[in-house]
């Protein structure tokens, strides 16, 4: 007597063959819990490695800072990668396996598609009995552009978001950034692995940005655009 599993995987793949498509596999390996990933990591003696956060507080994050007060924050940037897999996607649609390893930008179709994902958020993290783990988390900051890294400066927080960087405050302690001003704008986006990331004090006491593809930069504090 076949089982209900067989005869729906039989279901589908008769569907997609007549509606060619190709069947998205099932037997991909599954991803470790956090307890379990920690097991595997060696560090050289002497050093210690504590979980304090994982999902499902936080979410494909991006940055991590303390702030002056002590406060732990973590970026997230949702949407990554998302045009690669639309893309293959709508190969698969054509019902032929794709087997060509390359380097081509996605499709307009699944760029734009992609795009409408690719937001940027910022969470405190918040340790309700002080035991040195991550009990619950505020959404600080939400909908932000793609987000690739959070540093603190002046009571907040600056976040790197092409095309914009922005600083980020909580005034009124309510746990939500009120306060959102573009520091500076007009970073070209383009391939999102590509964009600015990664902001960092440095030594100096200015602060340095990696990467980036250049554009014509506005911003408050500019007296004319800089390219």
């Amino acid at each position: 007597m076949l089982t209900r599993s067989f005869i729906l995987i039989l279901s589908l793949t008769l569907f997609c063959q007549i509606h060619g498509q190709i069947m998205k596999p099932t037997d991909a390996p599954k991803p470790l819990s956090p307890e379990e990933s920690l097991k595997k990591i060696k560090l050289p003696y002497g050093f210690r490695l504590e979980l304090v956060a994982a999902e499902p507080l936080i979410r494909q994050p991006s940055g991590v800072c303390w702030d002056a007060e002590g406060n732990l924050f973590v970026s997230e940037l949702h949407g990554y990668n998302r045009e690669g897999q639309y893309d293959i996607e709508d190969l698969n649609k054509t019902g032929k396996l794709d087997r060509v390893v390359r380097r081509i930008s996605a499709n307009k179709n699944a760029t734009r598609r992609a795009e409408l994902e690719q937001v940027g958020t910022v969470k405190k993290m918040i340790d309700e009995d002080n035991d040195g783990t991550i009990d619950r988390v505020s959404i600080w900051a939400d909908n932000l552009p793609a987000c690739f890294g959070i540093c603190p400066a002046r009571g907040g927080i600056i976040a790197v978001c092409s095309p914009d960087i922005i600083y980020l405050a909580d005034r009124d302690n309510d746990g939500k950034a009120e306060i959102r001003t573009k520091l500076f704008s007009g970073f070209k986006v383009g391939i999102i692995e590509r964009r600015m990331n990664s902001p960092q004090w440095g030594p100096d006491n200015w602060i340095y940005i990696d990467g980036g593809q250049g554009g014509t930069i506005t911003g408050p504090f500019l007296k004319n655009p800089i390219k």
